[in-house]
């Protein structure tokens, strides 16, 4: 039987119950609203009001750019009999209110699968395991598999514009990991980050209380001035396609950047390239680092929206001044990608596989989100559409005069998930929400955006 509660006042009253129980002591450190979301799957405005709920009742108190803490409760009363571990047993999702989940969602990270060639790379895959090779049972290179190294280097070159070695070029398992390689290596450095901002770089940061300013983004890329005026040294940026807010930054503040970058031997700019393979309007932006003539930017990107999220391969190319730093130390982390898949991409590369594959998901892409944006087009005067130009999300904007809860509630009759833009310190007078559109089927693709039309429109 479906429970009637809403699903935020269930999640409300578990927490509340852990605190009262003991299970979180007077100031510890409460988990994030995005650690828990992910967690427990559930939408950032749920766990938005639940929080919220918990706020304002006292069990827990946040602190500026630091998170939330528990109050001193110890003279509270148990209220509640359910035990903790029933909890933990059946631990609560959206799924538990409604078993079929909503039916239409705009889903960020998630790729058209069903145009991937498995095909051909169950091909490679087989040829991996045919050839007599027992380096595959061997822990593989620190950096990475050489001849992957060879042909991202040789992609790089071609498509981005990046010069670099394949000695340069480190592979790890996740944007993540590899950042978290890279503040170790710059660890006495003060950084700076867009706001807002990736998620990976804020929560490597935090973890580590590492110093960082963060920078407003404006409708060209991150601002000047502030970073000029900065005496912090290490910039992290998403050029090519900002998240989340989508801009995309011009060539003049890229050259600015770089210029600024040049003038310290230790300043060094960290470029997220991260689906920058996608731009569907307009000659493609080289990347930041093919502007770079003295080694000032460290490039960033991975194979999750190229290839398939759970390949779980991403990259560094390293200047040779940090790349010096990391062979200095006395120890690097294994490399974490296994061997054999490593190899499987290389053959997928080097066969022109890739780069085929790409040319039609541009071409699938490009007609998905053409579609979408005309669809939305007679709604211009309801609706703003900004950083449609590439990746594979853009946000949107209601300006009729809806409030968040009307549009979730209308939302949810249509049986359609909206991600709220939960990016910024001061939620917008205007509900605003992220799409992502790469994970939707192209026949049901219709009917998705009409039950977005339905859920945010006043006809």
């Amino acid at each position: 039987m479906k429970s009637t509660q809403p699903l935020y006042l269930s999640l409300y009253e578990k927490l509340k119950k852990q605190i009262i129980e003991g299970l979180y002591h007077s100031n510890d450190k409460f988990p994030s609203k995005r650690q828990l979301s992910e967690h427990l799957s559930m939408s950032h405005t749920t766990i938005e009001h639940a929080y919220q709920l918990l706020l304002d009742e006292g069990f827990i108190y946040s602190k500026p750019r630091s998170g939330y803490y528990v109050s001193d409760i110890e003279s509270l009363p148990v209220v509640n009999t359910e035990s903790y571990h029933d909890y933990m047993g059946n631990e609560i999702n959206e799924e538990t209110y409604n078993n079929d989940g909503p039916q239409y969602a705009f889903n960020l990270a998630e790729i058209d699968s069903e145009s991937f060639p498995m095909h051909i790379f169950r091909k490679y895959a087989k040829d991996v395991f045919e050839d007599d090779q027992l380096d595959l049972l061997q822990r593989g290179e620190v950096q990475g598999v050489y001849a992957l190294r060879q042909q991202i280097a040789h992609y790089l070159f071609n498509s981005r514009g990046v010069t670099c070695h394949p000695n340069q070029i480190i592979i790890g398992s996740s944007t993540s990991q590899l950042l978290d390689m890279i503040t170790n290596l710059l660890k006495h450095e003060k950084f700076i980050i867009e706001k807002p901002s990736y998620p990976p770089i804020k929560h490597v940061l935090d973890k580590k209380n590492m110093n960082y300013l963060q920078v407003p983004v404006d409708k060209n890329g991150i601002q000047i001035q502030p970073i000029l005026n900065s005496q912090n040294n290490v910039l992290y940026i998403t050029p090519s396609h900002q998240f989340p807010t989508g801009h995309v930054t011009n060539l003049k503040k890229r050259t600015q950047l770089i210029q600024w970058a040049q003038k310290d031997t230790h300043r060094y700019i960290i470029e997220d390239d991260y689906d920058s393979e996608f731009r569907y309007f307009g000659k493609p932006i080289p990347a930041l680092q093919s502007l770079d003539t003295k080694g000032k930017v460290i490039y960033i990107s991975t194979f999750s929206k190229s290839l398939f999220p759970s390949c779980r391969i991403a990259y560094i190319v390293l200047p040779e001044k940090v790349m010096n730093t990391y062979k200095q130390r006395r120890f690097k982390e294994g490399n974490t990608v296994p061997v054999h898949l490593q190899h499987m991409v290389a053959r997928f590369m080097s066969s022109g596989s890739f780069e085929r594959h790409l040319n039609k998901m541009r071409r699938i892409y490009r007609d998905k989100l053409n579609y979408i944006l005309k669809k939305l087009a007679q709604y211009s005067e309801q609706l703003k559409i900004e950083g449609a130009l590439t990746g594979m999300h853009f946000t949107l904007t209601v300006m009729n005069g809806l409030s968040v809860p009307q549009c979730l509630e209308k939302a949810k009759k249509n049986n359609l998930k909206l991600e709220l833009y939960n990016y910024e310190d001061k939620p917008s007078i205007y509900p605003k929400f992220i799409l992502g559109f790469g994970g939707i089927k192209q026949d049901e693709l219709e009917d998705h955006v009409n039950a977005l039309i339905n859920s945010l429109i006043i006809k």
